[in-house]
């Protein structure tokens, strides 16, 4: 027998000897020639194929086939850490390596392999990493927490010493965690009377077991002497014995000054009403009025006690009063300002439009204690904006005609120029006479939507209910755009496969406001994706884009007239802001609703809720 062949049988005895599997296969290792598992993995003495599916966890045969791949490619050794299927059919954990056994010319003649269970260390492993993540996340959970609040959290040891100290008690203190935390009360700055009574209030709390509440005065490192309330609570361990005590404290120095003040603040209150252009009122919470100022009783023409004794509601356009009693409910309930655009008549019997603002005053408990009532003569605002809808109506209708004329025409040269055969010049007027026809229809557009606003401040944009098919009408518009739009993907999925009752030519407005918009608004992107579906008693519209987004802020104000978001790249879209509040309006008139989901830079969908059945 040769040196190298009796050194190769030494090294198989050696991994044998050492290993808890050994195995040979094929060069291309399709072929398990051998492989003895030892009650690990399922033993076999004959050649097999298809040992992957037998032998490798199904989640790893991707990394497993990688590597194999990779070591037969470089003739190297194969090394690597993944899951088994264990004789008894469990998974486990295996460190597998095989070398290639080459012969005279340095081809593959076989691979020989060993591995090693480590099943019980990967399962240690995995149980310390989950126990580790578990620590982690409550670790930043408990900073999170207390380093995000203004108020000032810490814990001492029994020794009084502090153990922990929140950033809010940091900066406080002017110092560093690492210069606080084993510091006693005096090396932290506080004075020798205050550091007493804390040592007192630790010394009860370990011998009653119960917390302890107080007030103190205490200097601040940056915004001087400040006033504090704190609360001292045992923490007890298991047996119940208190082992360290955690405190809470809030600076209240705005709340003691203005307890302090409150007597001033009333009088200057009072003052301040009669200087003020506004009508400002004071209720009690049951609605009883206490105040008003001078402006309101020059207003009124009313003495306080006539405005008093329900006067107020008397100068109330009627039509608006159900309306304010159920809003002034509403954020009775909830403890927020009601906001209202209301008339309220004058000493002529002329009715003036106001701004009006209940605006709850609550106690600690969020109880109310009073109402603050400001009224602002909004008439001036409310005569320019129904100038501007004139105006805006008026221009509409009389651009709508000319626009017409010039589409007509221009039309009708491009049909004239189709019979012709072009030549170089011909050919770009056709192509300026196109471009110009495209720029008809978005002006046409622009009037039509401009058009649909005064009619919507008018109360005369009116629906044409009728009966169809929502996949069909989708298809419709989508083909449209397809066709206008050939450099984009509109990628359709039509499911909804029912019929509802609505203003077909009015949502047909609302799909290609929303398209339009997801093609504008997507520079870097050219798909758009459609889906049309049915839940319970509702037709679902979504349009998703994968453009510039809205971020969260601007999302609640998205819909509101005229609204555009404010940012850089923004200034390069252009638009009225106009399409979505016309989408949000047409949708609501059909008892519908739209939403919205959108990142910065990651696209938005908008989403139309259209009721089946319309009531």
């Amino acid at each position: 027998m040769s040196d190298g062949a009796v050194n190769q049988d030494r090294f198989s005895a050696l991994v044998a000897a050492t290993s808890d599997v050994v195995y040979r296969l094929s060069p291309d290792w399709e072929v398990m020639y051998e492989l003895d598992g030892r009650g690990f993995l399922k033993s076999t003495s004959e050649p097999i194929i298809g040992w992957r599916k037998i032998n490798v966890h199904p989640d790893d045969l991707e990394m497993v086939n990688a590597a194999i791949a990779k070591a037969i490619e470089n003739q190297t050794m194969f090394d690597l850490e993944h899951r088994v299927l264990r004789a008894d059919g469990s998974a486990g954990w295996t460190v597998s390596r095989a070398v290639p056994i080459l012969d005279a010319e340095g081809n593959i003649l076989e691979w020989f392999g060993a591995a090693s269970d480590i099943t019980l260390r990967k399962q240690a492993e995995i149980e310390l990493q989950r126990a580790k993540e578990q620590a982690e996340q409550q670790q930043r959970l408990y900073e999170t927490v207390t380093s995000n609040t203004p108020d000032l959290i810490y814990v001492f040891g029994l020794d009084y010493r502090f153990t922990y100290a929140n950033k809010a008690l940091l900066e406080m203190w002017g110092k560093s965690f690492e210069d606080s935390v084993g510091k006693s009360l005096l090396e932290n700055g506080y004075e020798p009377w205050h550091a007493e009574m804390h040592e007192r209030e630790i010394d009860q709390i370990i011998a009653t077991g119960e917390a302890i509440r107080g007030e103190v005065d205490f200097p601040h490192a940056v915004l001087g002497p400040r006033t504090y309330d704190y609360i001292l609570t045992p923490v007890f361990d298991a047996s119940g014995e208190v082992v360290a005590v955690s405190g809470v404290t809030r600076d209240v120095t705005e709340q003691v000054n203005a307890r302090k003040a409150i007597e001033q603040s009333e009088q200057h209150f009072r003052k301040l009403a009669d200087l003020v252009p506004a009508k400002i009122s004071n209720a009690l919470p049951n609605g009883e009025v206490t105040f008003f100022n001078k402006h309101w009783l020059d207003f009124s023409g009313l003495s306080f006690e006539e405005l008093r004794d329900f006067g107020y509601h008397q100068m109330m356009h009627p039509d608006e009063i159900p309306a304010f009693q159920e809003g002034l409910a509403l954020a009775a309930q909830n403890g927020v300002p009601h906001i209202s655009e209301m008339r309220f008549r004058d000493t002529t019997g002329n009715y003036i439009w106001h701004l009006n603002i209940a605006s709850p005053i609550l106690d600690e408990q969020g109880n109310i204690t009073m109402w603050v009532g400001s009224t602002t003569d909004i008439q001036a605002i409310k005569q320019e904006e129904q100038r501007k809808s004139d105006f805006v109506s008026m221009l509409s209708h009389e651009l709508k005609t000319p626009v017409t004329a010039i589409k007509g025409h221009v039309q009708l040269a491009l049909r004239l120029l189709s019979r012709e055969e072009l030549t170089p010049f011909l050919e770009k007027l056709n192509s300026s006479l196109s471009r110009i026809d495209v720029l008809l229809i978005q002006l046409t557009g622009l009037i039509g939507d401009m058009l649909d606003l005064s009619r919507i401040d008018a109360g005369r944009m009116d629906l044409k209910m009728d009966r169809f098919n929502i996949d069909d009408l989708v298809n419709e518009v989508v083909q449209d755009f397809r066709l206008s739009h050939q450099q984009h993907f509109f990628q359709l999925e039509l499911g909804a496969g029912t019929a509802i009752t609505a203003d077909r030519d009015r949502i047909s407005q609302v799909l290609i406001n929303l398209l339009a918009n997801a093609v504008k608004y997507s520079p870097k992107s050219n798909v758009v994706d459609i889906a049309v579906s049915a839940i319970g008693d509702e037709v679902l519209i979504a349009v998703k884009d994968y453009g510039i987004g809205i971020e969260e802020k601007n999302q609640k104000k998205i819909f509101e007239r005229f609204y555009r978001v404010e940012g850089q790249n923004e200034q390069y879209f252009s638009g009225f802001g106009i399409g979505l509040f016309l989408v949000h309006n047409i949708v609501s008139r059909h008892g519908g609703r739209i939403t919205l989901e959108s990142e910065r830079d990651k696209g938005s969908v908008f989403t139309v809720h259209l009721p089946i059945l319309q009531s």
